[in-house]
């Protein structure tokens, strides 16, 4: 065991204890009655659920940190030897509390931010003398066997809860300082009328300073027992007795009520203080002295993102201060590896545009925007989604597509929708391409993403890529089988085709991964399909764009249409559809492209007046094609939202000022309205 004096320098030097020297932190809320509200048999040891079901536990963890929790506490309350025997666990004390540290850590991997891990240890359940028999050794080694196993998994702290007796407190204490520097939070347990089980009251956990001397806990508090009011009075007890004292070295107090008194409804406890009623409560907590601020028995989630806003606030209005080390060091993975808050800002900052391009972090996502111009019927023609798409560059060398998006951008696309090797044929990643357009020009993507290469731990591995760079617009693909392409010898995957890839992101959207274990914050894709009007069977295309709005897509993309019939046919076919659609328009260039597109290019149908009309227009294809593109658009604008522009041969010019034209009508039908 270090000396004294090495075990306090250590302690002062802890990652948690300089975050609370700055600043107040969140805590999470119940677990138990989480877990008992989830199915858990409450004649079970929850604590064996580290070991049987790790996943429901580790979701649990997960939801705290996506409610804005920066300490969760290990499923460990009762993991003592005592508690265990009632279940014949006994001998897997270790384990159990291994394992409940582990996947506390997982969980904060998963969530992926700065949090620390509270190791929980509750009271034994026996009783010392006069009151009982159990000898204090015997308590001292119950307590230190628990903590080993904890401090073995990687907790970053210990807190002590729901202590009723001062004694065992001492006890359990003394056996945290005996195994390692970590900091250690005490909790009593107060009763709505002011005392514990044993009738301690506030007023006399003061004698627990009076047993430690410098081994002391560095925060005091209350959890359980009371809803937040009794709890708010037991504090102010407390801090004003405590406060007497001029030889104690306290960091501040913890909160942690439970949401009110339960009730028994349906034949399960019910606690009545909703989420706003316990937040309400987490400035008077602060300002009193706490430094921990949480919930206890019946608080959720919802509690703690109400509590979450509050502290917030609270942050946001006192005096300002320097937040470089608030939370510094705090393990952001299981790893041990360590992100400040000022680091963990400016990653997050990255996730949204470098370029300060329109607050990018705060755009509503796509698929709203569009669903908007789909539901509005006064916005429907006095406004017009405009996306042009680009082809990534065959090389390394990105200048002319970062030059042509910035071109569009200020012609006013609303997007750049990037291709993913079409035709087969080796370019730059698309995710790459659309990443170095978001930073560099700032104008949102639209990432067509296939099948063909990525296989199932791929396709999810690249999806939560795009979600944490802001690319949050997928165009879900199955893509050209290589023997089109330039590398026909080279293997194509296509675990899924298209309709696959869409369950598979409206999965990862709900928090899932395929496999159904949780990925931590839900990500927020917005999807979009193909849609071919023109396919040569017509019954599979429809069954086909059927089951991909069933499972899930957001908006629809067509292949490149030469007449409206192309699409309104289908339309009739199919009946109303549910979703936006932008319709392909790649104008074309001349009439010997027109003749190779339509009898070449599959997916692509030209009619034979249009292709009559290149034929005749000579020298002069490419305006005429310009021209039938900007007609065909007024005719399809009462069926469908927008459009993405497919450039010939390169010419993003043409496509800059088809742009400016579509974007003037829609002015101009604004202003005569």
């Amino acid at each position: 065991m270090p000396s004294s004096k090495s075990a306090s320098q250590s302690r002062i030097a802890s990652p948690f204890i300089k975050a609370v020297k700055e600043r107040p932190l969140l805590a999470d809320g119940g677990i138990g009655t989480l877990l008992y509200s989830r199915g858990a048999s409450p004649d079970a040891s929850f604590e064996h659920l580290n070991l049987t079901n790790k996943e429901l536990v580790q979701d649990i963890h997960v939801e705290y940190l996506n409610a804005g929790a920066e300490i969760i506490t290990t499923n460990s309350f009762g993991a003592n030897k005592f508690k265990l025997a009632n279940f014949g666990l006994e001998n897997d004390v270790w384990n159990i509390n291994v394992w409940a540290a582990k996947v506390a850590r997982n969980a904060r991997e998963i969530a992926g931010v700065p949090a620390f891990i509270a190791g929980s240890v509750g009271p034994t359940g026996r009783l010392m003398p006069p009151i009982g028999d159990t000898r204090e050794d015997t308590l001292f080694e119950v307590f230190r066997e628990q903590m080993d196993g904890l401090l073995a998994g990687g907790v970053d702290l210990f807190t002590i809860e729901t202590m009723s007796s001062i004694e065992e407190l001492t006890v359990a204490v003394k056996a945290a300082r005996s195994i390692c520097d970590l900091p250690v939070v005490a909790q009593v347990s107060f009763s709505p009328e002011g005392h514990t089980f044993f009738g301690i009251t506030p007023e006399d956990v003061s004698r627990l300073f009076d047993n430690l001397g410098e081994e002391a806990p560095e925060i005091i508090g209350i959890n359980c027992g009371a809803g937040p009011g009794p709890v708010f009075d037991a504090l102010l007890k407390m801090t004003s007795t405590l406060a007497r004292r001029k030889d104690l070295h306290l960091l501040g107090y913890s909160s942690l009520p439970n949401a009110g008194q339960p009730s028994m409804s349906e034949g399960q406890f019910k606690y009545v203080s909703p989420p706003d009623y316990c937040a309400s409560y987490v400035d008077p907590y602060i300002r009193a002295g706490s430094k921990v601020v949480g919930g206890c028995c019946g608080t959720t989630p919802e509690h703690i993102a109400a509590m979450r806003k509050s502290m917030d606030r609270y942050i946001a209005n006192s005096k300002p201060h320097s937040r470089s080390s608030t939370l510094t060091d705090i393990p952001a993975q299981g790893g041990g590896i360590a992100i400040s808050l000022r680091e963990q800002e400016e990653i997050d900052s990255q996730e949204v545009d470098p370029k300060d391009d329109s607050d990018a972090a705060e755009r509503e996502p796509l698929r709203l925007r569009l669903q908007a111009l789909k539901d509005s019927k006064e916005k429907k023609k006095n406004d017009f989604f405009v996306s042009v798409e680009l082809d990534p560059p065959k090389g390394a060398v990105t200048k002319k597509l970062l030059k042509a998006a910035a071109m569009l951008y200020e012609s006013g696309a609303d997007s750049i929708n990037v291709g993913d090797s079409p035709m087969a044929r080796v370019r730059m990643s698309s995710l790459a391409s659309c990443q170095l357009i978001s930073n560099n020009v700032g104008i949102e993507t639209i990432i067509h993403f296939t099948t063909r290469d990525r296989n199932l731990m791929g396709i999810q591995a690249d999806l939560l890529g795009c979600q944490a760079l802001g690319i949050r617009n997928i165009l879900a693909l199955t893509g050209d089988p290589p023997a089109l392409g330039n590398y026909a010898h080279a293997t194509a995957v296509y675990d899924v085709d298209s309709i696959g890839l869409i369950r598979i992101i409206s999965q990862l959207n709900q928090g899932k991964d395929i496999a159904g274990n949780t990925i931590g914050k839900p990500t927020n894709l917005s999807i979009g399909c193909a849609l071919n009007c023109t396919h040569e069977d017509r019954k599979l295309e429809l069954d086909r764009f059927k089951r991909k709005l069933e499972a899930g897509a957001h908006f629809v993309m067509t292949q490149p249409i030469y007449q409206v019939s192309d699409l309104s046919d289908f339309l009739d076919q199919f009946g109303d559809c549910p979703v936006p659609i932008l319709v392909g328009i790649m104008p074309l260039h001349s009439s010997k492209h027109a003749e190779y597109l339509h009898n070449e290019v599959p997916g692509i149908s030209i009619p034979d007046k249009i292709r009559a009309a290149m034929a005749k227009a000579g020298d002069q294809g490419a305006r005429i094609g310009l021209e039938l593109a900007e007609a065909l658009l007024e005719q399809v604008r009462d069926i469908c939202q927008g459009t993405y522009l497919v450039p010939s041969f390169g010419r993003y010019e043409d496509m800059c000022d088809l742009t400016r034209r579509l974007k003037q009508a829609k002015s101009e039908s604004v202003t005569q309205k």
